[in-house]
């Protein structure tokens, strides 16, 4: 009987673990391809485009950046702070990203763009075969 119950405790210690595992692998909601417009979308080369990947590196045209300290904001709202390099700088950026009614992503005091807004549409890319 003591058997049994070691293994009964081992098999749920690890099924907790990999349902927490499974959670921190979980994509976020703003991962993916975004762009100012649907044009925008479609042209790979367009400065107005981005791409979010593995929860925390955000990519332009000519800027990366890394994220640390992600927090929630509210249900679909994050702050974070970013680490970037662009044309050969290096600065350090705190946006706050949400997801819209709408679906599009906004960012608030972004690292790149003259504004300190910038709204996204979620851009559609098509999966090689």
């Amino acid at each position: 009987m003591r058997v049994a119950r070691r293994v009964a405790m081992v098999l749920a210690l690890g099924a907790a673990l990999a349902s927490g595992c499974a959670q921190a692998w979980a994509a976020q909601a703003y991962e993916g391809f975004w762009a100012s417009t649907k044009k925008d979308c479609r042209d790979q080369d367009s400065a107005n485009r981005m791409s979010i990947e593995g929860g925390n590196r955000l990519y332009w045209y000519e800027t990366r950046c890394r994220a640390s300290q992600i927090t929630a904001n509210g249900k679909l709202s994050w702050k974070m702070k970013l680490a970037c390099e662009g044309e050969g700088e290096k600065y350090r950026s705190n946006p706050r990203l949400s997801i819209a009614a709408d679906g599009r992503l906004v960012m608030d005091n972004g690292p790149v763009g003259q504004a300190r807004r910038q709204t996204y549409v979620r851009c559609e890319i098509a999966k090689p075969r």
